[in-house]
């Protein structure tokens, strides 16, 4: 494929989801190891216990690391969209649970995502047609 034919927008939006949800959550990590106190309790957890924040922590940085690779492969590998658009549409979902990178890396993970699938490269004939007009 050639340059102009890559998902540019797709994965330039889900890398920039893939950023947002791993910041979001080293964040969660950093607020909860040394500000534990600003966070709210957990139900079920004692004096804001650390250890379910640092299990949301890792399941943040597990869903931005793959998302990211989904950017980053869609790039890559235009030619294997539809697989790398819903890799990164299934690990933005859930990443909403540790904050979906301030919820706007969910909404362009998404967003991205479904650019992914409903990509579609140009055919030689319109090629044909534009450069000879």
């Amino acid at each position: 494929m050639r340059q102009n034919e890559k998902t540019t927008k797709a994965s330039t939006l889900s890398l920039t989801a893939g950023i947002l949800i791993l910041s979001n959550a080293v964040l969660l990590g950093a607020a909860a190891t040394w500000f534990p106190h600003i966070i709210p309790t957990l139900p079920g957890s004692a004096n804001n216990a650390t250890v379910p924040f640092a299990g949301l922590t890792t399941f943040g940085l597990i869903c931005g690391a793959i998302v990211l690779l989904g950017a980053i492969m869609l790039h890559v590998k235009p030619e294997k969209k539809k697989a790398w658009g819903i890799v990164v549409i299934v690990f933005s979902i859930p990443s909403v649970v540790t904050g979906g990178g301030f919820i706007i890396g969910f909404i362009l993970g998404i967003i991205g995502g479904a650019k992914a699938l409903s990509w579609k490269p140009k055919t030689r004939a319109t090629e044909k047609a534009t450069t000879t007009m």
